[in-house]
């Protein structure tokens, strides 16, 4: 006999002596590893969408410190210049500014004619019925165009 024909001995089997086996291995499922992946992408999309409204600055004129009389004097100059707030009534579809209609795609220009007026307020009026994402493209556009004076008002539903 060679060593390569020959076999290792197997155990003799005791009769009524069970000898243990050993148990099936289960594979590694990649179907909760897809599950949790595919939710963290989902999360971190989401997450990505709020971020810019959370980095937008919103300042309070009663938590700004300051002298009341000299509070009291630049409203009452603010007030009897005419020129000097613009109010703007913001839609789903765009805004009214004067009267008139525009398409948010003439923001913009509109900006830089408040810009050079001399318009340092504006006071944008929305409804229910407006997305965030359209008031915080109005607030970068004032904002870029040098008017950082905007107020916002409820106008209540339609």
């Amino acid at each position: 006999m060679t060593a390569a024909t020959t076999s290792p001995p197997r155990p003799a089997r005791v009769a009524g002596l069970r000898l243990p086996q050993r148990k099936a291995r289960y594979r590694f499922s990649m179907t909760p590893l897809a599950d949790v992946l595919f939710q963290l992408l989902i999360f971190f999309m989401l997450s990505s969408n709020i971020v810019p409204y959370s980095m937008l600055t919103l300042r309070s004129g009663a938590l700004e410190g300051g002298d009341a009389a000299t509070e009291e004097t630049e409203t009452r100059a603010l007030a009897t210049d005419a020129s000097a707030t613009a109010v703007w009534t913001l839609h789903p579809d765009g805004l009214v500014a004067g009267g008139q209609r525009f398409a948010l795609d003439r923001l913009p220009s509109l900006a830089d004619a408040l810009a050079v007026q001399g318009t340092r307020n504006v006071l944008i009026v929305i409804g229910s019925d407006v997305h965030v994402q359209q008031v915080t493209t109005v607030l970068e556009t004032l904002a870029a165009h040098g008017i950082e004076s905007v107020q916002i008002a409820n106008g209540g539903t339609k």
